[in-house]
């Protein structure tokens, strides 16, 4: 198949059509397949800073070509070693003879056979940059041979626009991504059914520095017994029933779990009661805050539902439990310059919000500020006018929902 001008076009502009629509990437990797005549194209990002691949869009696909097989080959495989060397926006094409000025060891670069019944014939680093590269992989049938000259010189021609909407997407995404992850306030982790942590986000590194009921070593998850094997075996059991098909295993599997976790001066008490009452708690997660911290016992909530990949084959299925913690005493606090500045309130008045959110009475505030009862009434009724709440329940759900400033927001946004 030979290309022409109105194929390069409609790839040029599907190119384009990502930096303002992410989803594009799938039409993309479509029509480039199509046109250059592969069995797949494959876009995928690593991030190094973590060791996982975060995002990833193709088109025909094998299911048996999943990125758990793919994240091994490029931390261990001695050629792919080589390939992180090799410079952004250069191809290597199997059974290709290299430059010998590029590296004479890159000639007929063979690399993995994929599953299948497929090879990787082409693959171009688009960017490697603050921890994170971007590829584009082509893939064929093992008997093909490699791509034919016109196919290659088209790749060339898309390769540096492919590079420039690449790193507009990937600015985008990772101010995203990351910005969106160290703002959000409950301390949240991916795990898998090894224990292994996959992914855990700010408010969680900060979350082990300050309780011993949950510990991370060697990227390993530790919670205290008999949770941490409560835990593995949920989610061991829940792959095993996704695999097999069972009736009602995506619904069991979605379904949020809670755990319980109390320090060793504190019984083991996690009833029933207990864990229906975390709706509460957390609604209200100040006052249960000071509360646990007169009674000097720790306790952690770990809330979780397990998850999977969404294309993955029945035998390549792996289950994942995506976990959300609640920790009192080591709780955010409520900023109050971001109060002041969101809502115009006075140093007086938020001074009586955040004496709200730590779970005083509206007397025992006046108490401990030294006026009159009604003085305070009088600054809540202004409170509430500023923020747009009308009842104390619905300015406390405020309170704690609030953004905390923080140096990860800064840096992302200055960047």
């Amino acid at each position: 198949m030979k290309t022409n001008e109105s194929q390069y076009d409609r790839l040029l502009h599907a190119i384009y059509e990502t930096i303002d629509n992410s989803c594009a990437w799938k039409d993309f990797c479509a029509q480039l397949r199509e046109t250059i005549d592969v069995a797949s194209v494959h876009l995928f990002g690593f991030d190094r800073q973590r060791d996982l691949f975060s995002w990833s869009d193709g088109f025909a696909l094998s299911s048996a070509e999943p990125l758990e097989r793919i994240r091994p080959l490029y931390r261990d495989d001695a050629r792919l070693a080589w390939l992180r060397a090799f410079p952004p926006g250069k191809w290597l094409h199997c059974g290709v003879e290299l430059d010998d000025a590029q590296d004479d060891r890159a000639g007929g670069l063979a690399f993995c056979p994929l599953e299948a019944g497929h090879r990787c014939v082409a693959l171009c680093k688009l960017l490697d940059q603050h921890g994170l590269t971007v590829m584009l992989a082509c893939s064929a049938g093992a008997d093909t041979g490699p791509l034919p000259c016109e196919r290659r010189e088209l790749l060339e021609r898309l390769t540096p626009h492919l590079v420039r909407a690449v790193r507009l997407y990937t600015r985008r995404f990772t101010l995203n991504a990351d910005t969106l992850a160290n703002r959000s306030r409950p301390p949240a982790m991916l795990v898998s059914a090894l224990g292994e942590v996959l992914h855990s986000n700010e408010p969680a590194q900060r979350l082990l520095k300050s309780t011993t009921l949950v510990r991370v070593r060697a990227r390993r998850l530790t919670l205290a017994a008999p949770h941490h094997a409560r835990l593995l075996e949920d989610i061991a059991v829940s792959e095993a029933r996704l695999r097999n098909r069972a009736s009602g295993a995506r619904t069991a599997a979605a379904r949020y779990r809670a755990l319980r976790i109390v320090g060793a001066d504190m019984p083991e008490t996690a009833d029933a009661a207990s864990v229906a009452n975390l709706n509460a708690a957390a609604e209200s997660g100040a006052q249960a805050s000071a509360k646990l911290a007169a009674s000097q016992h720790e306790v952690l909530y770990a809330f979780y539902n397990v998850v999977t990949a969404d294309d993955a084959s029945a035998s390549e299925l792996r289950a994942f439990a995506a976990l959300t913690f609640y920790h009192p005493r080591s709780a955010p606090p409520v900023d109050e310059q971001v109060l002041a500045t969101a809502f115009d309130l006075s140093p007086a008045e938020c001074r009586i919000a955040l004496l709200l959110a730590e779970g005083l009475t509206q007397k025992e505030i006046a108490a401990h500020v030294g006026v009159q009862h009604d003085t305070v009434r009088k600054q809540l009724q202004s409170i509430f006018q500023k923020t747009a709440t009308r009842r104390q329940p619905d300015l406390l759900r405020l309170l704690l929902n609030l953004p905390a400033r923080g140096t990860a927001i800064g840096t992302a946004a200055e960047g």
